[in-house]
């Protein structure tokens, strides 16, 4: 059996390291801003890499979230967002040790089990890795789409940002503000849930702009999670 091992987003190489772990790698290949983060791969429920402590400490030992990245849990067939554990604000060797286990053993839950027997999705083959990425100061957070997810259309970015976390909007604990804009970063239309908007105008615009300079960098429509920090900087999750 090989050991689990621990690497960064910029030395994944071939490694079958899952769906986001991929994703951050690209991320990062293509110059974003994206909180450090490193990748813990072969591991399985109390079967961590020796070296995790020192690692969990080069990243500064603080707050950091902890997410599941299985092999093939995103295809053109399934996604499995909101199947396996994220968990967000893990602080110290102890509590990081217990959250990796967490994400490592929901690969085998009822809940992913379930899914992938309805979507005929992976099998035997299927195995997890884990991200462990410092925390975003999110005063905002949400996800953008390159493309209409709905109706398709190329012309439109979409944009849907809560306060705080993006974890609400993602597992949908939160309903959020959202933004139609067109491809040079003019808002077309406004849906807000509150009274008054999560994201300035020139915070959509930049947001735009990255990821439509990283959609053609990648040469095809792109889904990103995002955080805004208090300082209106963007950091891609």
């Amino acid at each position: 059996m090989t050991a689990p091992m621990i690497l960064t987003l910029d030395d994944l190489g071939d490694a079958p390291v899952g769906g986001k772990a991929e994703g951050l790698a690209k991320l990062v290949m293509l110059g974003l801003r994206v909180p450090r983060a490193f990748v813990i791969v072969g591991a399985t429920p109390g079967n961590l890499p020796q070296d995790l402590e020192a690692r969990y400490t080069e990243l500064g030992g603080t707050a950091v979230a902890v997410r599941s990245s299985a092999l093939g849990e995103d295809s053109a067939d399934a996604s499995f967002a909101g199947q396996y554990e994220t968990i967000l604000d893990v602080a110290g060797i102890d509590a990081l040790r217990a959250a990796i286990d967490t994400c490592l053993a929901s690969l085998q839950s009822e809940r992913a089990a379930a899914y992938r027997q309805q979507s005929e999705s992976g099998g035997s083959d299927m195995a997890m890795s884990v991200v462990v990425q410092n925390m975003a100061p999110a005063v905002s957070a949400g996800v953008l789409f390159t493309a209409d997810p709905v109706s398709g259309r190329r012309d439109r970015v979409i944009i849907d940002a809560v306060r705080g976390l993006g974890e609400a909007l993602v597992s949908g604990h939160a309903s959020p503000d959202h933004y139609v804009l067109d491809r040079t970063g003019t808002t077309r239309e406004v849906q807000l849930e509150g009274a008054t908007t999560i994201l300035s105008d020139s915070v959509r615009r930049k947001l735009v702009a990255s990821a439509l300079a990283a959609e053609a960098a990648e040469g095809c429509p792109l889904d990103l999670e995002w955080a805004v920090d208090a300082s209106g900087e963007i950091h891609w999750l």
